[in-house]
């Protein structure tokens, strides 16, 4: 391997990192207000719901909620449905991963 190339990966590693680390640094020590830490709480499921959704409800370009149209919808309602019943995230991917598995298998 190149040496320009490792250092290049150590500089691109180290620029990921360093936004996420100095925020941790900087916000030790600090007390946030209530509401901020409620805010920061959700943020993860929305920033996921949202990166999920366009591919969940948009089927051939365009936006569809009719189940029979849009088939991705069905293993997205049996994830809802396990994840709503469990309240166990791991329950919850592999009722995703088997359902969307089955529907790509069966068409």
């Amino acid at each position: 391997m190149k040496t320009s190339l490792l250092l290049f990966i150590v500089a691109a590693g180290t620029l990921t990192y360093l936004p996420r680390l100095l925020p941790l640094l900087v916000l030790k020590n600090a007390r946030m207000p209530v509401w901020f830490g409620k805010l920061m709480f959700y943020l993860p499921i929305s920033i996921f719901a949202s990166l999920i959704a366009t591919d969940i409800f948009f089927w051939n370009g365009n936006f569809e909620l009719n189940i029979i149209e849009n088939i991705k919808l069905i293993p997205s309602v049996l994830t809802m449905i396990v994840a709503y019943k469990n309240k166990n995230m791991i329950f919850s991917i592999l009722m995703g991963m088997v359902s969307i598995s089955l529907l790509v298998w069966l068409l």
